[in-house]
């Protein structure tokens, strides 16, 4: 499910749910390799995006498509922020 909404200071969000693929090219030395924040992740998590950020929230809590703005709100500040993707970037203003 994808759910928009603005927070209290105007910032536009589309907030969805993201599911790893679970058959992974990964070898089991490099599953042994893993780091603590892949496994977190490893059932999925909530991605928060606006037009200048993402963010990733994990263990993906029950009934968030239903949860009022302001709830969104606090998910979306427990997420963890992550590196923009280039489609991301290529739409900030002034970006090569």
């Amino acid at each position: 499910m994808l759910r928009g909404f603005t927070d209290s200071t105007g910032v536009e969000w589309r907030v969805w749910e993201v599911f790893p693929n679970k058959g992974s090219d990964k070898s089991n030395a490099e599953l042994s390799r893993s780091s603590l924040k892949d496994t977190v992740f490893a059932n999925g998590w909530l991605c928060f995006e606006s037009s200048e950020e993402k963010r990733r929230l994990a263990p993906i809590p029950a009934g968030w498509e239903f949860r009022e703005i302001e709830i969104l709100e606090e998910l979306r500040n427990r997420a963890i922020p992550v590196a923009p993707s280039r489609r991301l970037a290529r739409r900030t203003p002034g970006a090569a």
